[in-house]
């Protein structure tokens, strides 16, 4: 029998029926009675059996606290009272002391057992409470679901679902709003899926965490029961009772495992449900081992810079109307002491999560940097563009280390900083604060992949962007798809209209150069020119390009 159970049977004896309990009161009567029959017949009080009764006004006790302890106390003392003899043998009574001494011993141990275990149960109580259920919903928790002793079935699966805006809420709105909303939330679950009678002995929702829930449920039911879910939020939403729509992503797992892997799985697939955009992901060996793979890579990062295992690779950029290499794109590559070639996929959004996208940052700069140097001694005199996620802006260990540069006298008005558009901007006016700083040192600013992420026009009204990159799922239909033509000509209107430049990313044929020229394009990146190239390269490609044109 597991934890769980016991505590679960001990606190739920408080709650038994008043008929059980009078029933057990009764037939513990009829066992004292059995016992002052068998001390008569044995002789009388002066035998040990004298002290089975003490024993049932103890249980008495335990049972039905202290007016069940002192109730049989009584019934104990009186049994053995003036009617029972000190030596039934010789039929000597005992002294009236005696019998009144004992019955009077009887009820203060029968009432003070009960109280001592009446408040062991109140503290068992309270501890199970605070540490196997959440406050807020008195749901169980994680680590009740961990501990509970479970006979699954081969259909049964559990889900993990998280509420992605829980501690936005609580910033927004205050505490008291967030724990509204997920008490409603869950009594939502609570009705749906404790209507499985199957399981009705275990509760099948389970409040995991303050943003988190899980359930138990049948694989056969579950497109049927997460439906009927968000049919009854949406229904909560129209008739006010909740306020605000949940970003909700769920991970679903199999139950062949240990409870505690059962929850890691479904969290692990909840995780890449979010990184897809999906609403739900069922977990499969393969996710773990992705995930794995991904975790053991960011743990390589610090190593992998000391043994200069990243290198650059460099995209140019090319000037529409004079058409010379303008600029170079430099893109990190990850050249793997065991496992070689890395995918960029693979490593950079792990890197932009974790704070080692400082240091890497800076190695990019630093490596850039010092190759449009190198670059200078061939005759070439190009601008270097770097990306960087947005919010490492208003980290000043950054900026400092611009500065530095500044301090240097490195040409800081080659650099171009690209930003990512899925970076969600919270504050404008931080944010251009942060880029006008760095604008003041010569640094221009672009913003990456327009069109696939958070901004439409507000990046561009509201930051001091000086040019902006049309993603290439734009410009790779240009010249098949007149919607697309009549999206990337009006892109280019507006871009101009607020005074920056335009560059079209994922060029790769001669018409799209030409189609982009006569709509005003400033400037074209793509495989038509060259794939990215390393260093050495690069320097060659140049070379014959500028041969070429000329």
């Amino acid at each position: 029998m597991d934890l769980i159970t016991i505590i679960e049977k001990i606190i739920s004896w408080k709650k038994t029926s008043i008929f059980r309990k009078i029933l057990l009161i009764a037939l513990m009567v009829s066992i004292q009675l059995f016992i002052t029959f068998m001390i008569y017949s044995s002789g009388g009080t002066k035998t040990a059996f004298a002290y089975f009764v003490l024993l049932i006004v103890i249980l008495g006790g335990c049972f039905f606290g202290p007016i069940g302890g002192a109730f049989l106390g009584i019934t104990g003392g009186f049994f053995l009272g003036p009617f029972m003899p000190s030596d039934a043998t010789l039929m000597i009574m005992q002294e009236t002391f005696d019998w009144i001494f004992r019955l009077i011993f009887y009820i203060v141990v029968g009432f003070f057992s009960g109280k001592g275990v009446r408040y062991l149960l109140d503290i068992i109580e309270n501890l199970s409470s605070a540490t196997l259920y959440q406050p807020i919903t008195n749901l169980p928790n994680k680590k009740y679901f961990e501990k509970m002793d479970m006979k699954w079935d081969y259909h049964d699966r559990v889900a993990v679902i998280k509420f992605e805006e829980y501690y936005k809420m609580i910033e927004s709105y205050g505490e008291d709003y967030a724990n509204d909303f997920i008490k409603k939330i869950s009594s939502i679950f609570v009705e749906i899926f404790n209507d499985d009678r199957r399981i009705a002995d275990r509760p099948n929702v389970f409040h995991l965490d303050e943003d988190k829930l899980a359930v138990i449920f049948s694989e056969l039911e579950t497109k049927d029961h997460f439906k009927n879910v968000f049919k009854r939020i949406y229904r909560a939403i129209k008739s006010k009772e909740i306020n605000h729509f949940p970003g909700v992503f769920i991970g679903v797992s199999e139950c062949n495992e240990s409870n505690t892997k059962i929850i890691k799985n479904a969290e692990t697939a909840r995780r890449f449900a979010r990184k897809d955009l999906k609403l739900y992901k069922v977990y499969s060996p393969k996710l773990s081992e992705k995930s794995n793979e991904n975790f053991d890579l960011s743990m390589e990062i610090p190593r992998a810079l000391n043994e200069r295992q990243f290198f650059l690779c460099y995209h140019p950029k090319i000037d529409l109307r004079s058409g010379e290499v303008e600029g170079i794109e430099a893109l990190i590559r990850w050249n793997h002491a065991e496992r070689g070639f890395i995918a960029p996929d693979n490593f950079i959004p792990h890197i932009e999560k974790t704070s080692m996208i400082n240091k890497v940052t800076e190695w990019v700069l630093k490596t850039s940097f010092s190759e449009i140097k190198n670059m200078e001694s061939e005759n070439i005199d190009v601008n270097v563009s770097v990306n960087i996620p947005l919010k490492i802006l208003e980290n000043p260990i950054i900026v400092r280390y611009l500065k530095s540069y500044k301090k240097r006298q490195l040409p800081l008005q080659k650099l171009e900083l690209e930003i990512l558009e899925r970076d969600n901007v919270e504050d404008f006016e931080i944010t251009a604060s942060a880029v006008k700083t760095l604008k003041k040192m010569g640094i221009s600013f672009s913003l990456d992949d327009y069109g696939t992420g958070y901004s439409t026009l507000s990046y561009m009204q509201n930051l001091p962007f000086d040019k902006i990159k049309i993603d290439r799922m734009f410009i790779k239909d240009i010249e098949t798809n007149a919607n697309t033509r009549e999206i990337v000509r009006s892109t280019i209107g507006i871009v101009h209209i607020l005074g920056m430049e335009v560059v079209a990313e994922g060029v790769e044929t001669k018409e799209t150069v030409e189609i982009l020229k006569n709509m005003g394009c400033d400037y074209a990146q793509g495989y038509y020119y060259t794939k990215p190239l390393a260093y050495r390269e690069f320097i060659d490609w140049h070379k014959k390009y500028k041969a070429s044109e000329a």
